[in-house]
């Protein structure tokens, strides 16, 4: 697993290392990519790029779809609906857009033990079945 810097939470206000933090407490080991921390990538979202098609060889979004594929992570986390949105936007993407509070809620339901029994569940994965 990898995690995309979403820039209003790291560039703007300077916080890289609590989305890390909660991952690890969650038993996941971050993949970083090239291009993470206060030098990350923009998903794309800001500056209207949401609304607009911009010309070029790739959008902003594939980019950084491009440095998860780098890491060979099959699942990037991040920490903002609007880099969710950008990043889940991206076709032939071989790698799942989880954001951390997903994979927080996903921890905190029990697994269930049989027919009816335990708590209802979603299809996507457990954090700890995606570790594994």
């Amino acid at each position: 697993m990898t995690y995309h810097d979403p820039c209003y939470l790291g560039r703007y206000n300077g916080e890289f290392e609590a989305p890390r933090n909660v991952l690890r407490a969650l038993g996941i080991q971050v993949a970083e990519m090239e291009r993470s921390g206060f030098r990350s990538r923009c998903c794309g979202g800001g500056g209207g790029a949401p609304i607009t098609d911009i010309p070029g060889k790739q959008r902003i979004p594939d980019m950084r779809m491009g440095d998860v594929r780098e890491t060979g992570a099959e699942l990037v986390a991040v920490g903002c609906p609007q880099c969710t949105a950008m990043l889940e936007g991206v076709v032939d993407s071989a790698a799942e857009v989880r954001d951390i509070a997903e994979l927080v809620a996903d921890a905190l339901v029990e697994p269930a033990s049989g027919p009816g029994k335990g708590k209802a569940r979603t299809a996507r994965p457990l954090a700890e079945e995606v570790v594994s």
